[in-house]
């Protein structure tokens, strides 16, 4: 799995955040069509909002664009509008799984959420000081590997 951090996301507006995730994760030998990608996350995204609520976003989706699964995560201090009630979304984890790993795509999303939703994660996450900091809280330090200049 490859994975991008960016711990100073600044973005107008969920889709541009999401195409900078997306896009940050075009260089990762996983990813075959990185402009699909972002395509199918905005796509998930203007079907239902994917704010989840405690200043976290998880925008995602299942997609031919990649050949296993990628995540780009991103911390934004000013948060980022997510949804029509443009809450702000402080984390932000893209997915990207590919189209035929339902049962994986499905169990790696829940337990992903499960952790988001845990304040100590979220505090932690908010003060992390580096990319690697970040991932280990996530629960996916041993998990990824860098698809990107991950920030620190």
């Amino acid at each position: 799995m490859g994975a991008f951090v960016n711990l100073d996301l600044s973005a107008p507006d969920a889709p541009d955040a999401i195409r900078q995730l997306a896009g940050a994760l075009a260089g990762a030998a996983s990813v075959v069509d990185s402009a699909r990608l972002v395509a199918d996350v905005l796509s998930r995204e203007d079907v239902l909002s994917t704010y989840v609520g405690g200043g976290v976003a998880l925008p995602h989706a299942r997609s031919d664009a990649v050949t296993a699964r990628v995540v780009a995560v991103a911390r934004s201090g000013d948060g980022v509008p997510f949804g029509p009630k443009r809450e702000k979304a402080h984390l932000i984890v893209l997915v990207g799984c590919p189209r035929a790993d339902v049962s994986g795509y499905l169990t790696f999303s829940r337990d992903l959420l499960r952790r988001l939703r845990e304040p100590g994660v979220r505090a932690g996450l908010l003060t992390a000081q580096d990319s690697a900091s970040f991932l280990q809280l996530l629960g996916l330090g041993e998990k990824v590997t860098a698809a990107g200049p991950a920030a620190s």
